[in-house]
């Protein structure tokens, strides 16, 4: 969120858990990416500034972007620049797909899933992590929020199978995200309108983000263990298999 550089400051271990927007994701991803072979082929669909790279340092790891989606992200390390619904890339290209917070980018994600599937490899993997519950963010370009549901309609539709589907937290995360913009839109977003002097805006700045930003995330962080159901989530982590052709049959033709 903007003007959180103060968090870099934190013990790592409490920089996560308030974090909640990409604690689970990182986790799940990481443990996916290490279970690839080494050598494998890897595209990054949506890559941006490539900040999963590391995690696939043992892969041919191939980051794409349209470079469009934030004015102030540096795209210079990308391997290519490409549209996602027109991949340059020949079918079957690669072992594994990561495909992390695009979906809600593209006016047409079908279209670009359908791209995804056909140069996936039959066996490997799409990864793919999409938002359920989000404020508007790289405008113009946001265009839609996922339910598991909808994800897994888009990914069958296409002939991917989908083998794993978790929920990235449940309400008490959703709220501890939610909370936690609370100084920047008081006070950053809306600076000078609560008409206060400087000596008295900004200690109640600084009590408001240790409340909202530190005290009950840690808290809110614990409570969401208390949600089973997790309908109200931040967003959706998935794995999905392009499954393999059947084998061809050795029978002998009918007369």
């Amino acid at each position: 969120m903007p003007g959180d550089s103060w968090r870099k400051y934190l013990p790592p271990r409490l920089r996560e858990r308030i974090e909640v927007n990409t604690y689970l994701m990182r986790r799940l991803l990481a443990h996916v990416a290490s279970e690839l072979p080494p050598g494998s082929r890897v595209l990054d669909a949506g890559a941006g500034e490539g900040r999963f790279k590391p995690l696939f340092a043992h892969t041919r790891y191939i980051g794409v972007d349209l470079a469009v989606g934030d004015a102030t992200w540096d795209y210079s390390g990308l391997d290519a620049i490409n549209t996602l619904d027109r991949l340059c890339f020949a079918d079957a290209s690669f072992d594994a797909v990561v495909f992390t917070q695009v979906m809600e980018h593209l006016p047409e994600p079908g279209a670009v899933v359908g791209e995804l599937a056909r140069v996936l490899r039959p066996g490997g993997l799409l990864i793919l992590v999409a938002p359920q519950s989000w404020h508007e963010h790289q405008i113009p370009y946001d265009f839609y929020r996922y339910t598991s549901y909808g994800i897994r309609y888009l990914l069958e539709k296409h002939g991917l199978q989908v083998t794993q589907m978790r929920a990235l937290g449940g309400y008490f995360w959703y709220l501890s995200f939610q909370l936690q913009q609370l100084p920047y839109w008081t006070f950053s977003r809306n600076r000078g309108a609560l008409g206060l002097p400087a000596a008295v805006r900004l200690p109640l700045k600084a009590a408001t983000v240790a409340l909202f930003e530190v005290a009950l995330p840690l808290l809110l962080f614990e409570l969401d263990r208390l949600d089973r159901v997790r309908e109200a989530t931040l967003g959706h982590f998935c794995v999905a298999r392009k499954p393999a052709p059947p084998p061809a049959s050795n029978r002998p033709p009918d007369r």
